[in-house]
């Protein structure tokens, strides 16, 4: 079997894009491009628990077994030890693409009253409920103190500067990176990871700081959209999901998605993440 080269192209999905003909046409333009897919996009597949919906789901993965790669679980990518090399290697499960193939064939072939399918199923569910990680109900704590934050970090001509897209200050930039850097700290403790001494590199690998920075990135953009009140935490809870994809496409080599917010976070992140490595 072919193996994947670390210079290939590679894209996040987005769950939304799951079934998509821009997906599709992705992958059949070149055998060397590939669909990387994180946990929260098995969540999307199984979260219905139909047959019709995993058919649904993996219309178009379920074509394409040896161009996809598998992100581990959430909570095992934050485990990671940057100091390790192959950071972006160690993410990714190996060897996966004759499971996705049987698991393709299997449900394609069942009908909806196919017991054994059925308990499959219901597994599948279970396994991919249990992915839904801790992180984001901090995560979504954080972001609810989104107006003390932004009074807090910005004075009223500098959220004029975010909302009129005009050039940040370099004043601006160092209260941003300092912001991600305490709530890096804050989750990294949280998760009871060192995170003191490893120097601005280092930190810039882990996982649980580029989700931080993307947080600012994502406070960012409600300031320039007018600093609406947060009054849904379902929504929010779906948009540090999106969150997650845009930190997951940070390792790789671009983010399909059709959500005009996810993109823009993504490609500020990448951005930021860039300036940082300066």
């Amino acid at each position: 079997m072919r193996q994947r080269g670390i210079d290939l192209p590679s894209l996040v999905i987005d769950s939304s894009m799951l079934q998509s003909q821009e997906l599709r046409s992705y992958l059949q333009a070149s055998p060397d491009n590939f669909a990387v897919l994180a946990d929260y996009a098995w969540i999307e597949i199984y979260k219905q628990r139909t047959l019709e919906a995993i058919k649904h789901g993996l219309s178009v993965v379920g074509d394409f077994p040896d161009q996809l790669i598998l992100l581990r679980a959430n909570g095992e990518i934050i485990q990671l030890d940057p100091k390790e090399p192959d950071l972006r290697e160690r993410m990714q499960f190996k060897g996966t693409a004759d499971r996705i193939r049987e698991m393709a064939a299997i449900f394609r072939s069942a009908t909806v009253d196919d017991a054994v399918i059925l308990r499959q199923l219901h597994g599948h569910w279970n396994f991919a409920n249990s992915l839904l990680p801790v992180l984001i109900e901090g995560a979504v704590e954080i972001a609810a103190s989104l107006p003390e934050m932004e009074e807090q970090m910005f004075t009223k001509a500098e959220v004029r500067i975010i909302r009129t897209s005009s050039r940040y200050s370099a004043a601006m930039m160092e209260t941003i990176y300092g912001a991600a850097v305490q709530i890096w700290e804050t989750l990294a403790q949280a998760y009871r990871l060192p995170w003191q001494n490893l120097g601005d590199g280092r930190v810039a690998q882990t996982y649980l700081f580029r989700y931080a920075l993307g947080l600012v990135i994502h406070l960012l953009f409600r300031i320039r959209s007018g600093s609406q009140p947060v009054k849904r935490m379902d929504r929010m809870s779906n948009d540090m999901i999106d969150l997650s994809f845009c930190v997951y496409a940070s390792y790789f080599d671009g983010f399909m998605t059709a959500d005009e917010k996810a993109r823009w976070i993504h490609a500020n992140l990448v951005a930021a993440l860039e300036a940082v490595s300066r």
